[in-house]
């Protein structure tokens, strides 16, 4: 019997539970309840579990609504986050357009100063020789341009072409030890040619000794070359060293354009130039 009652104790209370409550609901039903001794004490049994119920029941309500709360911040966050990508997106392109529309301009006022028959291009690539500095242009000789045409921008001179196709062209830098443009010094008119080297950076070769030169004086385009207009910046002279013996300086020059940064240019027609003058 007692092993009876072990194995099925908990059907057993359940079973018990369930007759008095019904005993009560009768006894409640039949105006009993308040001369019956049971009843108030299983009330007063029974109110605790009821309170813990109730409880239960409203912070199980209250949880649900936290986790639908927390599900619409979720995906409110979720869109937010998309919403501000898409506008960082929109504000960097704007950003770009007002860059590329201010050196457009920048173009258009330079052109304007320059002879007729210069073009607009942008470049398209770089070299990736370490021997020669030099990039390539979306324009070439179905656009007009030809071989030995100068290239500005207009922060100053950029380079030249030295090869051509029919869709592009190809520039040789000023900051190439090849290159080489025509300069005067726009304080003292001392002449010299601006190339590339391959030790110290851009130097002005060909400076006699007896030429006035100073650091922080500006050089620009001598114009007797035809490939350059007249007074366009070519840099700025950094360093001035005059050697015991020789004919010339040695001057070392900040230039005024960085090519890795050059997206647009304007070729100069040499002819138009030459004429100009």
């Amino acid at each position: 019997m007692l092993a009876f009652l072990r194995r099925n104790q908990v059907l057993l209370t359940s079973f018990l539970c369930l007759l008095l409550s019904l005993y009560i609901l009768s006894a409640a039903a039949r105006g009993r309840l308040q001369r019956d001794p049971i009843g108030p004490l299983l009330l007063g049994l029974m109110r605790p579990f009821q309170i813990g119920a109730q409880v239960t029941v409203v912070k199980l309500r209250e949880i649900r609504q936290r986790y639908f709360t927390w599900r619409s911040m979720a995906s409110e966050n979720e869109r937010l986050k998309v919403r501000i990508t898409e506008l960082e997106g929109e504000r960097n392109q704007l950003l770009e357009v007002e860059a590329t529309n201010r050196r457009l301009r920048e173009l258009l006022e330079l052109h304007a100063q320059l002879p007729s028959g210069s073009i607009t291009a942008a470049v398209i690539g770089n070299s990736a020789s370490t021997w020669f500095h030099s990039f390539v242009l979306d324009k070439g000789s179905a656009d007009g341009v030809v071989k030995g045409m100068g290239v500005v921008s207009p922060v100053g001179v950029v380079g030249q072409v030295v090869a051509v196709t029919s869709k592009s062209a190809k520039v040789l830098l000023i900051t190439d030890p090849h290159s080489g443009v025509d300069v005067i010094n726009q304080r003292s008119r001392a002449r010299g040619i601006v190339s590339g080297s391959l030790d110290t950076g851009p130097i002005m070769k060909y400076a006699k000794r007896s030429e006035d030169l100073r650091e922080g004086d500006r050089l620009i385009t001598a114009g007797l070359d035809g490939i350059f207009p007249k007074g366009l910046l070519v840099g700025t002279v950094t360093k001035v060293r005059k050697k015991s013996f020789g004919l010339f300086q040695y001057v070392e020059v900040a230039l005024a354009v960085d090519p890795s940064r050059i997206e647009e240019v304007l070729v100069v027609s040499a002819e138009a130039t030459q004429s100009k003058k």
